[in-house]
């Protein structure tokens, strides 16, 4: 089951690379989508603030890469430290969610469309799921196949 697992890791860094590179390289064109018309004449459809904000954001989805990658091979702590990075995602993954719901009850006050709201909350839930599902239904599937978990010495009476 470990080699699963250990594909799924490599897919989802991949993905969050593949996907946070343009966010870097290309705010404004990856804001454009996203960015609610703005009736000022002459100004920017993406104003710098937000443009520098998304680079933030994908150097923070890039930098939580580097654990996913980290923990593909398999060690003899590979289940702590598979468990902690999950843990660390859900818990992100969840006020993202929250932020983003927030927004969409009030999409006018936020600057983005219903729409580029609603998607980015419904495209963040697989993640979401996945590590909920591996982190808490079926902690195993983190396991190693090679290595014992470290699991702690029964008293004895």
């Amino acid at each position: 089951m470990t080699r699963v697992f250990q594909f799924g890791l490599a897919i989802e860094a991949f993905l969050n690379i593949v996907g946070a590179v343009p966010f870097v390289l290309y705010p404004e064109w990856c804001l454009s989508f996203a960015v609610a018309d703005r009736s000022t004449a002459g100004a920017p459809a993406v104003p710098p603030s937000s443009a520098m904000l998304w680079q933030i954001y994908g150097v923070l989805v890039l930098s939580l890469t580097v654990p996913l990658i980290l923990c593909i091979p398999d060690s003899s702590a590979v289940t702590e430290k598979r468990r902690l990075i999950f843990q660390t995602l859900i818990s992100g993954e969840v006020l993202i969610e929250a932020i983003l719901l927030r927004h969409i009850s009030q999409p006018e006050k936020s600057g983005f469309t219903l729409t580029s709201l609603s998607l980015s909350a419904f495209f963040l839930l697989p993640a979401l799921s996945w590590h909920t599902f591996a982190t808490y239904v079926k902690p195993d599937l983190m396991s190693s196949d090679r290595f014992p978990s470290a699991k702690p010495p029964k008293k004895i009476r």
